[in-house]
């Protein structure tokens, strides 16, 4: 019998992070902040952000975000990988996760707000990256993606008005990192509109709203997922879990094996 997903106390049962990605795609998670002052559902402490990442690392290899833009598609992994993302471009993006990202040899896709970014405030939730810094985590491999410009509700705002936020920050990403990451798109809140408003060369990412269905299938609907805030307890269960569904499979046998030493030395 498959065992039963891990529930997370006090999270309403449609952001329960429990559900990953479809059988053999790439785990996806996602952050906003890594400071040990900000309270947000995905928002973490630099060292448990550390520990929550080693913890995945254990059971999924990194997905190189560089696989997203292959030639006739993302690569599909062979083994388990996570493709960690941010949103919304705070500046302890790169103050406080930037260091723990290279130390455990992961590169990620920062999602933000080309509108926003240059915007500083001594208010976490309002410090925004300045271009140059988002230029800084280009050049070491990490990809900078669209998030709208202002941040709106996609879902309840009128088209148009989507179209300008949407088509805008894909604009403001190719002219400053070209054609490549402007493929590449997450959606404030997870609100997904219910008419198109994207490219269809575009990927574009969910968060635990969206269903977890293979990219192939519906590659505007990506579903990403969390390490809950607060919920450290439940981490091992859930990346458990995680790769239970990758596998695709059920049973004693479905959590799957940790990494190797020698597939850890992959990264």
């Amino acid at each position: 019998m498959r065992p039963l997903p891990p529930v997370v106390p006090g999270v309403p049962a449609e952001h329960q992070p429990a559900l990953g990605s479809a059988p053999h795609w790439p785990l996806v998670l996602y952050f906003h902040h890594v400071h040990p002052d900000v309270r947000h559902y995905t928002a973490l402490s630099p060292d448990a952000f550390e520990r929550g990442l080693e913890q995945v690392l254990e059971r999924f290899a990194p997905y190189d975000p560089a696989d997203l833009l292959a030639d006739g598609g993302p690569r599909r992994p062979d083994r388990p990988t996570v493709l960690v993302t941010f949103d919304d471009g705070y500046r302890d993006n790169t103050t406080h996760a930037r260091d723990i990202l290279d130390r455990l040899g992961v590169r990620a896709v920062f999602f933000v707000c080309t509108g926003l970014l240059g915007r500083r405030s001594p208010r976490p939730r309002e410090d925004h990256l300045t271009y140059e810094e988002c230029d800084g985590l280009a050049r070491e491999g990490h990809l900078i993606g669209a998030h709208t410009r202002t941040h709106p509700h996609l879902d309840r705002i009128t088209p148009a008005e989507g179209r300008a936020q949407t088509l805008g920050s894909l604009d403001d990403i190719r002219e400053r990192y070209g054609p490549g990451p402007a493929r590449l798109f997450a959606y404030p809140y997870g609100g997904v509109p219910a008419g198109p408003l994207l490219p269809d060369g575009v990927l574009a990412f969910g968060t635990v709203r969206s269903p977890a269905t293979p990219w192939t299938a519906d590659h505007q609907r990506i579903r990403r997922t969390y390490l809950p805030s607060g919920a450290a307890d439940t981490w091992a269960g859930l990346v458990r879990h995680w790769r239970t569904e990758w596998d695709g499979t059920s049973g004693p046998s479905a959590d799957g094996p940790a990494l190797t030493a020698s597939e850890r030395e992959e990264r």
